[in-house]
């Protein structure tokens, strides 16, 4: 994990994205899948965001980089607005932001050699001659662990974790200072991940990079990110630091997650364990309030009113829930045994 130096270099404000989904012939209905998220990553900092799956963490790793259009929203990047940016203008920041796919081999070009991939994004986003385009390629090469003789093969010639690597040497290819890391060690074996993690942590280090770090992989959060920002049904529900939210998780949800995790030690498999019942309700149809209310143990009937928003536990730990704004102002802790006394 590398040591942020505070100032927010991304920053994210009341970003939203709508899809149009048909319902018969002529009618459509709107399935929000980012709901107004707002958080900040520092410079050279990791943010984490997790959730289980079409919570819309994809979605909105996409458009912070614009490969999909945000519905609304601000979304900033050092001293530039993406948002007012037109498409010309968004293109020439590519170079600036990169995106590493959860998919390795699908991310890959199979008809183009390794070559001709990593020296793509050099021929559209800077003025290296020739000469200069081939060095930084082989360079680009050995940073990620792979050989010169790599450069003329193609993608279906190499390994998961080597077609990650492809994928990692691509997008350091312009020298970004932000990349988006959807999931880059969920398709690939235990015994590779490891070594792609620790691939991510040393060029952070070497190139000062800043990532937002997607996943549903609550282990490798906890040893890779800064600060943490937990989703649900388009929502962050809480954020914080990566300490506060594995050692103090204040919201339901996050703490289903953490309990969800597999406890290898036998002397704590009696540890208290929060369970969520229930299935994910549609994105579609939302329920009103409180988008865990039919799920959530400590329920109440002010949860059904609009919001809540995310409220203050610690200098840097924010929680949406009103049992958390309850239980701070009374002192109690985080724990689900504290939050059942509320309820």
């Amino acid at each position: 994990m590398t040591k942020a130096n505070g100032e927010a270099f991304v920053q994210i404000r009341n970003l939203r994205k709508d899809f149009p989904i048909r319902i018969g012939m002529f009618s459509h209905v709107r399935l929000r899948a980012v709901d107004d998220i707002s958080f900040d990553i520092p410079k050279g900092a990791t943010m984490g965001l997790v959730g289980e799956s079409g919570c819309g963490k994809t979605t909105a790793g996409r458009c912070l980089l614009r490969l999909i259009e945000p519905t609304s929203g601000e979304i900033r990047m050092g001293e530039h607005n993406l948002t007012d940016l037109k498409s010309e203008q968004v293109a020439q920041m590519r170079g600036r932001m990169q995106m590493v796919f959860q998919d390795p081999g699908g991310s890959l070009t199979p008809r183009m050699t390794i070559g001709a991939i990593l020296r793509e994004p050099l021929d559209l986003h800077t003025n290296l001659n020739a000469h200069e385009k081939d060095q930084r390629v082989r360079q680009l090469l050995s940073q990620v662990g792979l050989q010169p003789d790599h450069l003329t093969r193609y993608p279906h010639q190499f390994s998961g974790g080597q077609q990650q690597r492809i994928g990692v040497a691509r997008a350091i290819a312009t020298h970004p200072d932000f990349i988006v890391l959807d999931e880059p060690t969920s398709a690939l074996d235990v015994s590779v991940r490891g070594q792609i993690l620790r691939l991510l942590t040393q060029l952070q280090e070497e190139m000062g990079l800043t990532y937002l770090f997607i996943s549903h992989d609550l282990s490798v959060i906890k040893h890779t990110c800064n600060q943490v920002a937990v989703m649900y049904l388009g929502r962050i529900v809480e954020i914080g630091s990566t300490e506060d939210i594995f050692g103090s998780p204040a919201h339901p949800y996050t703490q289903a997650l953490l309990s969800a995790v597999p406890i290898p030690d036998p002397a704590q498999r009696g540890k208290e364990r929060l369970k969520l019942p229930g299935e994910v309700p549609s994105p579609i149809d939302l329920p009103p309030g409180c988008r865990l209310y039919s799920r959530c143990p400590y329920r109440r009937d002010a949860c059904l009113e609009p919001g809540p928003p995310l409220l203050q536990v610690g200098e840097s730990h924010k929680a949406a829930c009103i049992l958390v704004d309850e239980n701070v102002r009374l002192g109690g802790g985080n724990t689900p045994a504290a939050l059942s006394q509320l309820a």
